[in-house]
């Protein structure tokens, strides 16, 4: 699905390494969105593992049925920087290890490492719309880069429940790349944008294992 008013963009399922994570807690199932970094790497928000989590599934179709196919997980872990009263946004990463090996045909694009953001940004979610949740595409535009913080900053005001943890990929020329994941918005004078943490910074912790 692609946002309407946004640019629509040519076989957007190229982007498949967005995934849906199910979490089940004590009062509910919720959804989130990741990013396979590595055929045993996924990478979500750290807010949506956080605290008293029962269950956690993977799904790679584009579409959520909590009855179709999932993929289990071996273990996850929470950034350590993460600290949801003080951080916020800042290291709002989590990263889960997968029991098996992801599917052959997710296509995973390496962690942009660059210093020029020059390209077309997409942002994947799978925030729940006309009450489904599927894989959507919005186009967001760069508002700047926060250093101090590592995150990218995006004109962007079309996030819904369940979009978390979605990746921002970076199309250069013929090269794709993993840029950020989402994590919140700012409601504030200067506007409401998206901030999304920038995962080069983080590359050490999300391959150790």
């Amino acid at each position: 699905m692609t946002i309407p008013g946004f640019t629509k963009i040519e076989n957007w399922e190229r982007f498949n390494s967005s995934l849906l994570i199910e979490v089940t807690r004590p009062n509910g199932v919720f959804t989130c969105t990741g990013v396979a970094v590595s055929p045993e790497v996924i990478i979500t928000a750290a807010h949506c593992l956080e605290g008293d989590v029962k269950s956690v599934r993977i799904f790679t179709q584009g579409i959520y049925d909590p009855k179709q196919s999932s993929l289990a997980i071996s273990k996850y872990k929470l950034h350590p920087l993460y600290n949801p009263k003080k951080s916020r946004y800042q290291s709002d990463l989590a990263k889960i290890t997968m029991k098996e090996k992801l599917p052959s045909f997710i296509n995973i694009y390496p962690i942009f490492q660059g210093e020029k953001y020059l390209g077309e940004l997409f942002r994947f979610g799978f925030g729940e719309r006309n009450k489904k949740n599927l894989r959507t595409v919005i186009t967001p535009t760069l508002r700047r880069i926060n250093g101090e913080e590592n995150v990218l900053e995006l004109n962007d005001e079309f996030s819904r429940s369940g979009d978390s943890g979605g990746p921002i990929y970076l199309q250069s020329g013929k090269s794709t790349y993993v840029l950020a994941v989402h994590s919140t918005f700012s409601h504030g004078p200067e506007g409401n944008y998206s901030l999304n943490p920038l995962l080069s910074t983080y590359i050490p912790w999300i391959f150790t294992h």
